[in-house]
């Protein structure tokens, strides 16, 4: 299908995919442990990313070993990444949580300058101080005063494990199909989250109606179908340059959550979020201003 292969369109799905997901975790909380939620919802996304690997024809197939790197990286970017992420979202509201975690982009960064060898500028230096300042402000706004809780503390922890999952990703999917990739990436983030499932089948009996669908949404839009998006476009373009379009999220789960769990946006953090989609917005600059001065040296050498 031709719209697959816009990777505009594969990011901005993703992401917008992804920023529901932080409204339907704090849903799936009311009735799920943390890790039995991400248990849950990855046992759907495996079921989900099964049929979709098994119906794929393919000329390539991935050795043990990157098998069990795809793995490992799954761990990390996804069992890890969602049990903190959930945790933090017992008493991080919505859209503060996706306010932080969609600074990745700056970890981000400076994971590529270090992994991938990309460059750093003033510029890009300076939009990402920005952006940390906007993060200040959106956890100050959280309890209309800045403390440092235990939620805010798993938030931060499940930013810098996604931004590992996407710099670590990276080098297979120049050699492999995204969804060879992402398929052993969930099975493995879903193994290790098999310790919650003593707790899974009481839980589940117990569970309100809601809670269930948020979770089985969750399984089957924001897991399977959005992290295939994402390493179909991830194969494509650089890691910075993709990574900056969670910058978009917030504004979506904001909106999400004051319409679907009436979490109204204290005006400290919708004034950090301004703040750091304006860091955002200078980080992009960057980019664009090495891309012309590349362009004014390549005219003038011809």
């Amino acid at each position: 299908m031709k719209f697959l292969s816009n990777t505009k369109f594969l990011l901005l799905t993703t992401v917008s995919l992804w920023a529901s997901a932080f409204v339907g975790i704090r849903a799936g909380l009311e009735s799920y442990s943390p890790g039995g939620l991400a248990l849950f919802r990855f046992i759907i996304a495996s079921t989900c990313v099964f049929f979709i690997y098994h119906f794929r024809s393919r000329e390539k197939t991935m050795p043990l070993k990157d098998i069990l790197r795809a793995m490992l990286i799954g761990v990390i970017g996804i069992g890890l990444y969602n049990f903190t992420l959930n945790s933090g979202e017992l008493s991080v509201p919505s859209g503060p949580a996706c306010f932080i975690v969609s600074q990745s982009p700056v970890i981000s960064t400076l994971l590529a300058l270090f992994f991938l060898g990309e460059r750093l500028n003033f510029l890009r230096i300076i939009g990402m101080l920005v952006s940390v300042g906007g993060v200040t402000l959106i956890a100050a706004g959280i309890n209309e005063g800045f403390t440092f809780n235990l939620g805010l503390f798993y938030i931060l922890v499940a930013t810098v494990v996604g931004c590992l999952y996407t710099i670590f990703q990276k080098p297979l999917l120049k050699k492999y199909h995204a969804i060879d990739v992402t398929a052993y990436a969930i099975w493995g983030g879903t193994l290790s989250l098999v310790m919650y499932a003593p707790e899974l089948p009481q839980a589940i009996m117990h569970a309100t109606v809601s809670s269930t669908i948020a979770v089985i949404y969750l399984g089957i839009f924001p897991a399977a179908i959005a992290y295939v998006l994402w390493g179909m476009a991830l194969a494509k373009i650089p890691a910075s340059r993709a990574v900056s379009f969670l910058y978009f999220s917030p504004i979506i789960a904001t909106l999400l959550g004051w319409i679907w769990l009436n979490e109204i946006p204290m005006m400290l953090s919708v004034l950090g979020g301004l703040v750091a989609l304006l860091g955002v917005w200078v980080v992009n600059r960057s980019y664009v201003s090495v891309i012309s001065i590349e362009t004014n040296i390549q005219s003038k050498s011809i």
